[in-house]
């Protein structure tokens, strides 16, 4: 039988040489290519572009269809690099999928919650500004004054409460309520200045950049926002999602606050300067796997094998590589994807023992609760409420107690008839509760309420 000549037997010899390793491939002065067709298998791109899967190779071309395996991970053995392409920069002619020519950009609410704050007090601009979580537990947003302080972003308060004192930090608590409807402010501008936006989260939005635009709209944009609001923006433009977040990093350095990440040869200048764990998507468990192949930085992941990064990373980790190459493979979603159950709770500041306390936190969150229900345009067929007791002594408890809300409902008067009847039924007498939480589940579209008879 005749053997597929674009199948390479495995030779050990040669893990750490051939076309593994993007040096030697052709001539040493050609750029190395962005992706290697597997014979057999999909393209890199399929997965992207949704194409039929092709069947897998049999035999003992299956065991050899990416020309090498991945290293064994034995203790003391150094481990090749095998994931990387090298050092040169990716010619974009070479990749299967084209950059994107059209342009999206992130605006990302600078400092948010203080800069909420900020509007309300604006004898607080340029001074140090903290806002605290719920309980006053964690520090949750800092200005750039506290930043400079090295306060961390979840730092325990306890830990920094002398320090903030001593330099004449002013703290707040996180007023939730507020927040919420400042960020409805915001987004609603950036809708009406963009053809497209999909809002991320509280404090991010992304836009489709119009035809033509580049840097001079972003600025248009922020001063916009800024005038009408009074929230500053940082604002990154480029081609897809994660770089798009990468240039929204940078702006916030810069005067304008506003950065277009840069296009062609350029562009590796740019990703080098960025660490691997700082691009969107990349975890801590991603990280320790690509600093195991040699990639520390935005720039390696981009020139990364894409055979090889999806057989250690999956189609999650090929995306981040192809995105870097400016490839669209996050669109805008204009739509909210629906919860498909809400929540609200809070750990209490000191041990809650009466009832009627009780009744009045899981009344609170019943109301949060419905109001997000409402923003979402759903009903909730049932309601849970948990209770947990032993915060504050050795002994712990964690109690649930779910009702059927029929018909599904959207009322403030029902969610918290429910709510108090089931954190009435879940109290015991001498019980010391450090948590409660409201849940709401078995989300329908309001519009497809059902009648009684």
């Amino acid at each position: 039988m005749e053997r597929d000549p674009n199948v390479r037997p495995h030779d050990p010899e040669q893990r750490d040489s051939g076309p593994l390793r993007g040096a030697s491939h052709g001539d040493a002065g050609a750029p190395p290519p962005v992706h290697v067709h597997v014979p057999g298998g999909r393209p890199p791109g399929d997965h992207l572009r949704g194409g039929p899967r092709r069947a897998p190779l049999r035999g003992a071309q299956s065991r050899h269809r990416h020309g090498a395996r991945l290293p064994d991970r034995h203790p003391g053995r150094p481990v090749p690099a095998v994931l990387r392409v090298g050092r040169g920069d990716v010619d974009p002619s070479e990749a299967l999928l084209r950059p994107s020519e059209e342009l999206l950009a992130l605006c990302d609410c600078n400092n948010f919650f203080v800069s909420c704050e900020r509007l309300f007090r604006p004898d607080l601009a340029e001074r140090p500004v903290v806002v605290l979580s719920s309980n006053d537990g964690v520090v949750i947003s800092r200005s750039n004054e506290v930043k400079a302080m090295g306060v961390q972003m979840g730092e325990p308060y306890f830990k920094v409460a002398s320090l903030l004192a001593r330099r004449g930090v002013t703290v707040f608590s996180s007023n939730f309520g507020l927040y919420e409807d400042v960020s409805r402010r915001v987004m609603a501008v950036l809708q009406r200045l963009s053809p497209l936006s999909e809002t991320y989260s509280i404090d991010e939005a992304f836009l489709e950049v119009p035809s033509g635009e580049g840097e001079p709209w972003g600025r248009m944009v922020r001063e916009t926002v800024l005038r009408e609001t009074g929230i500053p923006l940082s604002v990154g433009i480029a081609p897809a999602k994660v770089q798009a977040k990468l240039a929204s990093e940078r702006a916030k350095r810069t005067a304008d606050g506003v950065l277009a990440a840069p296009r062609g040869r350029a562009l590796a200048d740019f990703l080098g300067a960025f660490p691997v764990r700082e691009v969107w998507g990349v975890g801590r468990q991603m990280e320790k796997g690509l600093k195991r192949y040699g990639i520390s930085t935005a720039l390696d992941l981009r020139n990364a094998r894409d055979d090889l990064v999806e057989r250690r990373f999956g189609i999650t980790g090929l995306r981040l590589v192809w995105e870097l190459r400016g490839v669209r493979c996050f669109p805008l979603e204009e739509r909210e994807t629906a919860r498909k159950s809400i929540q609200a709770s809070r750990t209490f500041s000191t041990p809650v023992r009466d009832v009627q306390s009780l009744c009045e936190a899981v009344t609170e969150f019943a109301v949060i609760a419905g109001r997000r229900l409402r923003a979402q345009g759903e009903l909730a067929g049932s309601l849970t409420v948990t209770l947990t007791s032993g915060r504050f002594r050795d002994a712990w408890c964690r109690r649930s107690d779910r009702r059927l809300v029929h018909p599904a409902t959207d009322s403030d008067l029902r969610l918290i008839r429910a709510a108090t009847e089931s954190a009435r039924c879940l109290y015991e007498d001498g019980a010391d509760y450090g948590k409660a939480e409201v849940t709401l589940s078995d989300l329908s579209s309001a519009r497809e309420k059902q009648l009684t008879l």
